[in-house]
């Protein structure tokens, strides 16, 4: 049987947002800027470089309008920013971002404790961040917490998550992506609840938000491209993770970038992404946040680094 897959993928890079907000020491604004000018080189296609949420509630990312005045950014490249509410999307609009990330949460008891607001209330700053990008270049992509399950609510139930889908994009996102905040999908899961996104709306923009606590994320890549997904959002190293999760989960990740793409490649599927300078990237950024070796592809877990090996170490007997 034939395994239906895109041609290629668009790769959506997370570490500078995602990764950052809740690494327990605040990254200097100096590294910031130089690690996102070295993803830039990757030939990732976005990264989501920040987030413009008020100071005291991620104060990781504190410095957010300085990191979008430094970083150099380059025309092959979208640079976005999560946006909680419009006052966040007003200060994306003076910061010139391409793209902005829309959050809505979906679950009750998530947003409850990262927003304090309703559902309604969430989906109404989304139709007013969408009328704030009325005029000018910036795209609006409406990125879902915890689509399919919450660590407060449990199992997300799938009529929840496709009725916000409905609203965001009635609300003329331009795009829509589901996320595995807590990294509980499975695959079957994935499949029903994105074969049903694209039933209703077989033309929308759909991506998928990739954590990986239950070790399926590279699984639900594939379930997802199975139903007509080809963008991703991943973090170079797995680094990432919700600021209001429940204590002991800290080690909540996203999927390794470098791990996702060197699945896409072996599989036949084109991204623009140049893996050799990407775990180049990886490794330095594992080194300078001491994290060891966080993915296979840093572990040697390529068919280049294999054979690489095989050619440089003698065999040995057992």
């Amino acid at each position: 049987m034939d395994l239906s897959l895109p041609e290629s993928a668009t790769i959506v890079e997370m570490l500078p947002r995602d990764g950052f907000q809740r690494y327990p020491e605040f990254i200097p604004t100096d590294e910031k800027v130089e690690l996102i000018d070295a993803l830039s080189t990757t030939g990732v296609d976005e990264i989501e470089f920040t987030s413009f949420t008020h100071p005291k509630a991620v104060p990781s990312l504190r410095d957010a309008a300085e990191v979008a005045e430094r970083i150099e950014r380059r025309d092959d490249v979208c640079y976005r920013a999560l946006v909680p509410n419009t006052v966040g999307m007003e200060r994306a609009i003076d910061a010139d971002v391409d793209k902005v990330n829309a959050l809505v949460v979906i679950s009750d008891g998530y947003r409850e404790k990262n927003q304090g607001m309703s559902l309604e209330e969430n989906l109404e700053q989304v139709e007013a961040i969408v009328d704030l990008a009325d005029g000018t270049d910036i795209e609006v992509e409406a990125g879902l917490g915890t689509s399919f399950f919450c660590p407060y609510d449990g199992e997300i139930d799938a009529e929840q998550t496709l009725s916000v889908v409905d609203r965001v994009l009635e609300a003329g996102v331009d795009e829509v992506t589901l996320a595995t905040t807590m990294g509980m999908a499975d695959p079957r899961q994935v499949t029903e609840r994105l074969s049903a996104v694209y039933d209703r709306h077989p033309d929308a923009d759909v991506g998928l938000h990739l954590h990986d606590t239950n070790g399926m994320s590279l699984a639900n890549t594939l379930a997802a491209m199975q139903c007509g997904v080809s963008r991703f959002d991943t973090s170079v190293c797995g680094l990432g993770g919700g600021t209001i999760l429940p204590g002991g989960l800290g080690d909540v990740g996203n999927t390794p970038t470098e791990d996702l793409v060197n699945m896409l490649h072996d599989m036949g599927v084109r991204t623009n992404v140049d893996e050799e300078r990407l775990l180049e990237v990886a490794t330095n950024v594992a080194d300078r946040l001491d994290l060891g070796t966080p993915s296979r592809a840093l572990m040697g877990g390529t068919r280049e680094q294999v054979l690489e090996t095989a050619e440089t170490e003698p065999s040995r007997k057992k």
